[in-house]
């Protein structure tokens, strides 16, 4: 079943099509394009996405294959199914769930590019990493590919106290999360 509504809330998203309620609560809508021309000649796409939205922590971890803290390793543009995303490499630190082992890179797919490029895709839900920052990230599996169920619910910026976790994207549907909760 998790497989299927991960695939759905994809498609949806990679068709621009609306995707139904799920069991969950979540709700997937769709993805906008437009492409202005910049001064310099350039095209600055801007990519408008929704994703599932998790009322529990409980739900997004039922949601997700692998829940890990991690470092940031690199970047690069790529396309998925058509659609222009960022290859972003981690380095496991600690794996709560999921099949990886400390230590191993593992790599996600971001919809959009990094803005650094010459002809970015600037999505409202691309999350920089930085190298300087460990990140605690909840990922779903599809085919070969990981990705965040919800990025404004699966990446978080480690903090080595009790204190609350914090949100990388401001959303305001983060959910509250200390690192015992992933223990």
């Amino acid at each position: 079943m998790k497989k299927l509504i991960v695939l759905a809330a994809a498609f949806a998203l990679l068709s621009g099509c609306s995707a139904a309620e799920n069991s969950s609560g979540s709700t997937a809508g769709s993805v906008q394009t437009s492409a202005p021309e910049s001064s310099a000649g350039q095209t600055e796409r801007q990519i408008q996405a929704d994703y599932p939205a998790y009322d529990t922590l409980q739900a997004l971890e039922d949601q997700s294959d692998l829940i890990l803290r991690c470092s940031f390793a690199k970047r690069e543009g790529t396309e998925y199914e058509g659609t222009p995303y960022t290859r972003v490499t981690v380095k496991a630190k600690e794996v709560y769930q999921g099949d990886a082992k400390n230590g191993e890179d593992l790599s996600f797919l971001q919809m959009g590019t990094n803005e650094e490029e010459k002809n970015p895709v600037i999505c409202n839900a691309y999350i920089p990493m930085q190298t300087d920052q460990d990140y605690v990230l909840f990922l779903t599996k599809s085919g070969d590919e990981y990705f965040m169920p919800s990025p404004a619910q699966s990446c978080y910026l480690w903090a080595d106290t009790d204190q609350a976790l914090q949100p990388a994207l401001d959303s305001g549907i983060a959910l509250s999360l200390k690192v015992q909760d992933l223990r």
